[in-house]
């Protein structure tokens, strides 16, 4: 049997390619998520491991402010056994550079050469108060170059800072933007927040400094470690956000890994009914049962073991790229060396290994059990009546029964169960195709039937014999349904979250003047702004609102079309609360507001209006009503879609009169769109591997169906049918099975699309817009029925080069 078993794999090698290729491919992209994610943990650690390389001791400064930090860091450097100490803080301020205020991350340097971990790369490291060290990349950025001056916005001082040096940009605990003393860090107030302090020693003196530390009054009962237990625990809990990351990322290996399952078993069904008469010849000269079996659990487990090795070694080759591409690309992301566990390496071949070897299990019992005289007639058809179709049918209802109720209790932390319940689901779809499909091919066969011979020989092939129909069709539904459903998973969430930015992020930007009115022309010079689309200059005054002084603004139609998404003008009597006002308001804001004028007091009740900064709104004519004079108190703008926020933002604020504010939520806005496009980004990129699993399923489960047909071609062709007559027969047959399986997937990938973001989005977000996006559907319908049919050329030329004669003695 050993010399059948290699004769049987050389043999049939060009049959077992696709289900190769699947293999190759499922394993390959788990080893690459794997070593990736191992590289990433092990940067994050060379990060920490790097900022604590010259201290010997940390003390946990969380819950602290900074001024007790600082006298906590002063109080530890006179204790016995220590040399220096630093006080580590960061926190994002408003950094002024030149004409433009931006948003940067502070922290601080430290005056001990040792405990300064920093690498300065140009220029020198800060020695004294009125100097800053700043990261490259963040020179980069913003055009900060040494000499320059910075102006950092705290709550006391904005104090001018000279650029001595810049840094290597890093990440880590630490890492920051820009980087000041502990000196100047007291004079923009209480602003910044601790990490720790880090400690160096005296040579020798860790163990009794740490002692000394744990028992002094000055410590206040905080957590002392060693350097090496702090940068333990910190990439402990580095390492977690990092895993979650992975966790979500397997969750997409384990659909492709899913499809791949369910391509191989496909693929290696169609390859043992086709080998029926080379199995049942055996039989007839002598081999058993056993022999027959055991000989096909071999060929897949070699099958398995070569294409799960070279999905390890094409992994590794694709981490080796994928890494190398990250660290050109993504300056400021640091990686460890990409490597391979012994489980990373494991899992992945087992599994490769056990799914080859599983596919195999039922067609070669069920090809065994066959006589051989049996097997050797023709196999023109597989009967689905009986009871063998009734258990399929219970079979099938069962999982998807059980797969839809988990995909309903499968929401929020139970988002694993929602993913085995539409696999679960999906599964049972696969288990009914032999029953759904044909019946659907029944449907729409009279149709073409009437469009001559072919379309009758086609509508009669696709429905003669179900299991081969469904079997070629069940790689398409695959990919088809993992399409549709990123398609209108991406729809639906895209259409989701600008609704809600929309509501939350309604003003791009603007300038607002609290105490005094704004310059008449300013909505001119805001409007020449480039990228500025719509400007609107609202009236507004201060006013008494239960107690509290605020700023109300008319609005009127002109300036709410100005906001993104659908804000409607306040009502008569409503006044809107800006989202940054209504979190200085006391908890529990009454349902009424009283507001005060110059000359009256009116009731309104008062609603939500997203980011618009520190004032109210309310309706044309209130501030008349109220006996007050108002002026142009605000200049709204909206920018085009895609336009920069930074550089727009900067823009406006260079053009801000004396006493005006520049307000408006673009950045944040743009900030979570680029999130949410890099997240669909890596979405679609992961699924594409399981899309093209299930498109090399596709072709190979076509093709092989039409190779199986020889004698049947041929036979046409003895009967008159001419060349061009078989290749047609075949496409149409193609065409009909794809646009079939088409469309059920269609149907199905919306369902899981929307379902599926319902489960992932469950507590986030209360109501999920289902949007389907016609025209990319249309699109995939297309290419996915366009696919089948080219699937089927190939095979067709060659059938109909075999001369009739030799068709009909082929087989």
């Amino acid at each position: 049997m050993r010399t059948l078993l290699w004769g049987s794999l050389r043999g049939h090698a060009r049959r077992y390619v696709a289900a190769a290729v699947a293999i190759v491919m499922a394993v390959a992209f788990m080893v690459a998520v794997n070593a990736l994610s191992g590289a990433a943990r092990d940067g994050a650690r060379a990060e920490i491991v790097d900022q604590y390389a010259g201290a010997d001791a940390v003390v946990d400064g969380a819950g602290l402010d900074a001024a007790t930090a600082l006298r906590l860091a002063e109080g530890v450097s006179g204790l016995e056994g220590v040399e220096a100490s630093v006080a580590n803080l960061r926190s994002f301020l408003t950094v002024v550079v030149g004409p433009s205020r931006h948003t940067m991350s502070v922290g601080t340097v430290a005056d001990d050469d040792a405990l300064r971990w920093q690498d300065v790369v140009e220029g020198r490291a800060p020695d004294g108060p009125g100097q800053v060290l700043v990261s490259s990349s963040a020179a980069d950025r913003y055009g900060v170059a040494v000499g320059d001056v910075l102006t950092i916005e705290g709550d006391r001082t904005a104090p001018e800072l000279v650029v001595t040096g810049l840094t290597t940009s890093t990440g880590g605990s630490l890492g920051s933007s820009v980087y000041v003393d502990e000196e100047t860090t007291t004079t923009l107030g209480d602003v910044m927040w601790p990490v720790d302090v880090s400690v160096r020693t005296a040579v020798g003196e860790t163990g009794a400094a740490v002692a000394a530390m744990t028992g002094s009054r000055s410590v206040d009962g905080r957590t002392v470690m060693t350097r090496d237990a702090w940068v333990d625990d910190t990439v402990a809990a580095v390492s977690r956000d990092i895993d979650v990351i992975q966790r979500l990322v397997l969750v997409f290996a384990a659909v492709a890994a899913f499809v791949g399952a369910l391509v191989i078993a496909n693929t290696i069904t169609i390859v043992l009914a086709q080998r029926r008469r080379e199995l049942a010849l055996l039989r007839c000269i002598g081999a058993t049962r056993r022999q027959i079996t055991r000989s096909l659990w071999a060929e897949s487990l070699v099958l398995g073991a070569v294409a799960s090795a070279a999905g390890i070694a094409t992994g590794w080759a694709l981490a080796l790229v994928a890494a190398a591409a990250l660290g050109t690309w993504a300056s400021g992301l640091t990686l460890g060396a990409v490597s391979l566990t012994a489980a990373g390496v494991a899992v992945p071949f087992g599994l490769g290994v056990a799914v080859a070897v599983g596919a195999t299990l039922l067609p070669a019992r069920r090809v065994a059990r066959l006589a051989p005289l049996e097997a050797l007639r023709p196999h023109e058809t597989t009967g689905l009546d009986g009871r063998a179709g009734w258990f399929r049918l219970g079979a099938a209802v069962l999982m998807v029964g059980a797969g839809a109720a988990g995909l309903a209790v499968g929401t929020g932390d139970r988002l694993p169960i929602g993913l085995a319940g539409g696999m679960l689901s999906f599964l049972g779809v696969v288990v009914l195709a032999p029953l759904l499909i044909p019946r659907l091919l029944r449907t729409v066969g009279p149709l073409v039937g009437r469009t001559g011979v072919t379309g009758r020989l086609a509508t009669g092939n696709v429905v003669r014999n179900p299991r081969r129909t469904a079997s070629s069709s069940t790689a398409l539904l695959v990919g088809v349904t993992l399409i549709t459903t990123v398609v209108v998973g991406m729809a639906s969430l895209r259409t989701t979250v600008d609704r809600e930015l929309d509501q939350s992020y309604a003003l791009d930007v603007g300038l607002v003047a609290s105490e005094t009115v704004l310059p008449s022309d300013l909505d001119t010079e805001v409007a020449a702004v480039g990228d500025i689309e719509s400007v609107a200059v609202l009236r507004g005054a201060t006013l008494e609102m239960d107690g509290h002084q605020v700023l109300a603004l008319e609005v009127d139609e002109a300036a709410a079309a100005v906001l993104r998404g659908k804000h409607p003008v306040p009502e008569a009597g409503e006044i809107v609360i800006g989202e940054e006002l209504a979190s200085e308001l006391p908890e529990g804001y009454g349902e009424t507001a009283r507001v005060r004028g110059g000359g009256g007091v009116v009731t309104m009740t008062p609603r939500g209006g997203g980011s618009l900064g520190t004032v109210v709104l309310v309706p044309s004519g209130t501030l008349a009503e109220l006996g007050t004079t108002g002026g142009p108190r605000a200049v709204w703008a909206r920018a085009g879609d895609g336009a920069p926020a930074e550089q727009v933002t900067a823009d406006v604020a260079t053009i801000a009169p004396a006493g005006g504010q520049v307000v408006g939520s673009m950045a944040q806005r743009g900030w979570v769109t680029f999130q949410l496009d890099v997240m669909l980004t890596v979405t679609v990129g992961l699924l594409a591997v399981a899309v093209l699993i299930a498109a090399v399923g596709l072709a190979g489960a076509l093709s092989l169906s039409v190779l199986e047909r020889t004698r049947e071609n041929a036979l046409l062709r003895a009967l008159g049918l001419s060349r061009r007559g078989v290749r047609l027969t075949l496409g149409v047959e193609a065409l009909l099975i794809a646009g079939v399986g088409a469309v059920l997937g269609t149907a199905l990938g919306t369902t899981y699309g929307w379902l599926g973001l319902r489960a992932a989005s469950a507590g986030l977000v209360d109501d999920v817009a289902l949007s389907i996006p016609w025209g990319q559907v249309v699109i995939v319908l297309g290419a996915t029925t366009l696919t089948g049919l080219l699937a089927s050329v190939l095979p067709a030329r060659r059938a109909t080069r075999v001369a009739p004669a030799e068709g009909i003695a082929a087989l």
